[in-house]
């Protein structure tokens, strides 16, 4: 504690130790510049520490005494000057701090170095006050000048005059400056990366150049190399390029690259890297294969710290969170059945990744929603999105994509290249070339992973410290090392339940058919011993499920808010005719139903209009044909009901045996008979019933 050289604050005043003991102290004012070196008690320092009134500070001076003269130059010839005049008395310690004992020292400098007394004192307090060393007493050359400040025009040019050039030029003062800027930012801080010579020909203009221009009236305006020098001192190239490549391009492209994944992550499950792309092939259908199916989508999902692919989805789903679910759920659960669906037998060891990862980093549009916030508030996973624009945040996974595509290129047809098609003549068209069905296609893309897990070595891997030098940087070595020896951050819980919580989620309505969802109805038994389908339910109308996208013979009730409970229902006979289908195939089931519901609505709508119009026409017949002179009092036409309605009926029978006869007449003259009929004997039999044929029917007027 107080050795030379240390500085401290006390009382707001910066203060240098230069020599110590145990009695007292030897300071001198860092600031001040008529200081002389003082001496106090140490028990008085050793106070005002303890009080906080004194604190150790950084030196203020450190970058000049730690920065030596440049060789040769005139900073060290005085440095060396003043060295040798000072060192004879700086050396006397403590007796130079002395003023009686600092008077004889000094009267025998100045009379060896020549030096006058003012000197000797300014070269002694700049040793003292800037740290004591040889570097001290460098000459303070960049005080000189006013480097990097501007300089005030006047009515005189500034800098040096013109040689070939003719005229005088001009200052560049605040309203030139203020023309150097607009052109500036609407020209070269643009992302249309206009030219330099752009930028300056709009300077001129703006300073009220004439149009057309002639040589002479450029004598006197501001120079290319004026305004190229303003536009280089004002904007620094980092803000150059933010403005001209745009900031999402920047931090994607020429934003420094010093850290690494690796770094970021303790062991195997530490984080994924989840991503998506549209694979370069064109397939065929597996129902016939001279269709051409167009490319599948590619999922990888890849972890940071061993670069392993832990799980992957080939289809024909857009890249979204439905194909993104699958990739996660695939990446979470045992590889041996899903390549045995291919036809593909491994052993566990083949491809041991699997499980829940502490952290997914993924695109925002695919990791967001209730789907995934099943992961990070029930299993624990924290979801990372990445920026817009920003695929560099997941490096790894998108390097990937290059990788697996590159090893399957020789062995498939339908391949994309870069030439477009039908730019050129005799060009093939690849999209012809196709001969892949999507299960062959995930095979190929299934034994790839397998080989890179596997047998790939990675040649840019940073291995942490403790990671043995003899381990093979290979994805399934490090994986297996990793859970050996770093982290217990992986987890393995039921396959069932990741699989449920992530698939989507619903609401579902109970009715006396069942479960409603989408047109279909679904039941189970708990739902029917709880009595939801029952007449007097008086219970919640809506409960919410989970479904499967890829199957509409099953949905998942969720009874309570527990993410660990959920209930399978199934479709009832009333939906049979949705068994087997997709939610998507449900979909579109429903939407040709709600078609053809609409045109028959738009038909019973026509009907109804035309019935209105026809029974209108009807109604002014009838009123037309009405009498227009009543010849019956209101008293006879209800009194004469019965006699009128026998009357009527009489009438309208013998007017339908009438039109009989006629119908059978016309019939007999169009046919010619081959053999004529026998001749019928008339019979005397009546009826049976006669008396209920002849009865006589009820008065309209009896109730």
């Amino acid at each position: 504690m107080f050795m030379p050289n240390d500085v401290y604050l006390i009382f707001q005043k910066r203060v240098r130790v230069l020599w110590s003991n145990r009695q007292g102290i030897v300071w001198i004012d860092i600031d001040d510049e008529r200081a002389l070196p003082e001496i106090a008690p140490r028990s008085e320092f050793e106070h005002l520490m303890a009080k906080g009134e004194l604190q150790v500070i950084k030196d203020p001076y450190l970058n000049i005494s730690m920065k030596p003269a440049e060789q040769g130059s005139r900073a060290e010839e005085v440095q060396q000057r003043a060295w040798k005049a000072i060192e004879p008395m700086v050396m006397q310690e403590p007796e130079v701090y002395q003023r009686s004992e600092r008077g004889k020292l000094l009267a025998q400098v100045l009379k060896e170095s020549g030096s006058t007394k003012q000197t000797i004192y300014r070269w002694l307090r700049r040793y003292w006050q800037l740290g004591m060393c040889k570097n001290a007493l460098t000459a303070r050359y960049d005080l000189c000048g006013g480097l990097g400040k501007t300089k005030t025009p006047g009515s005189k040019k500034l800098g040096a005059p013109r040689t070939t050039t003719p005229g005088i030029g001009i200052n560049v003062d605040d309203q030139v400056k203020a023309l150097f800027r607009v052109a500036i930012e609407k020209c070269l801080l643009h992302e249309g990366e206009y030219e330099f010579d752009y930028a300056y020909n709009q300077v001129l203009i703006a300073f009220g150049v004439p149009i057309p221009c002639k040589s002479e009236d450029l004598l006197n305006v501001p120079t290319e190399r004026q305004f190229k020098y303003f536009y280089e001192k004002e904007y620094s190239p980092i803000e150059i390029t933010r403005k001209r490549k745009g900031e999402v391009n920047y931090l994607k492209d020429f934003r420094p690259v010093l850290g690494t994944s690796t770094a970021e992550v303790a062991g195997p499950g530490s984080r994924y890297q989840i991503d998506a792309t549209i694979a370069d092939v064109y397939l065929v259908s597996e129902q016939n294969r001279e269709k051409i199916i167009g490319r599948p989508t590619f999922y990888l999902v890849v972890d940071v710290f061993s670069r392993a692919i832990v799980g992957m989805y080939v289809g024909l789903e857009n890249p979204s969170w439905v194909s993104a679910m699958e990739a996660l759920a695939n990446a979470m659960t045992d590889k041996v059945d899903y390549c045995a669906e291919f036809g593909i037998a491994i052993n566990e060891d083949d491809w041991p990744m699997s499980g829940l990862p502490e952290a997914i980093i993924g695109d925002r549009g695919e990791l967001l929603g209730r789907h995934i916030e099943v992961l990070s508030q029930s299993f624990n996973v924290n979801i990372e999105n990445t920026p817009p624009y920003r695929a560099d945040w997941k490096g790894i996974v998108e390097r990937y994509f290059r990788s697996l595509q590159v090893k399957m290129k020789p062995f498939v047809e339908g391949y994309v290249t870069g030439n477009a098609i039908g730019k050129k003549r005799h060009g093939d068209d690849y999209r012809q070339d196709g001969i892949h069905t999507l299960r062959e296609f995930t095979q190929m893309m299934i034994k790839i992973v397998l080989h890179y897990n596997n047998e790939h070595v990675i040649s840019t891997y940073d291995p942490d410290p403790d990671i043995p030098p003899e381990l093979p940087f290979n994805p399934a070595t490090l994986w297996n090392w990793g859970i050996e020896y770093r982290t217990g951050r992986l987890r393995r819980p039921s396959e069932a339940l990741v699989k449920v919580n992530l698939l989507p989620h619903t609401t579902a309505s109970v009715t006396e058919h069942g479960l409603k969802i989408f047109g279909c109805y679904y039941t189970c038994k708990e739902a029917i011993d709880w009595g939801w389908f029952e007449g007097n339910y008086r219970g919640p109308k809506t409960v919410t499920v989970a479904y499967d996208l890829f199957s509409s013979n099953l949905i998942y009730i969720r009874p309570s808010n527990s993410y660990a409970d959920y209930i399978e229902a199934s479709l009832t006979q009333r939906s049979r005719a949705f068994r087997d289908l997709t939610i998507w195939e449900v979909w579109e089931r429903n939407n040709v139903r709600a078609s053809a519901a609409a045109t028959s609505k738009l038909k019973k709508r026509a009907g109804s209009v035309n019935l209105v119009h026809d029974l209108e026409q009807i109604a002014k017949r009838s009123k037309a044909a009405q009498p227009k002179q009543q010849t019956m009092t209101k008293a006879e036409k209800v009194k004469g009901i019965s006699d009128n309605k026998r009357q009527e009926r009489q009438y309208q029978r013998t007017k339908k045996a009438a039109q009989e006869r006629g119908q059978k007449e016309t019939d007999s003259a169009n046919v010619i008979p081959l053999h004529q009929p026998q001749q019928e004997r008339k019979s005397f039999k009546l009826p049976s019933r006669l008396k209920d044929v002849l009865k006589e029917e009820h008065n309209d007027d009896e109730n």
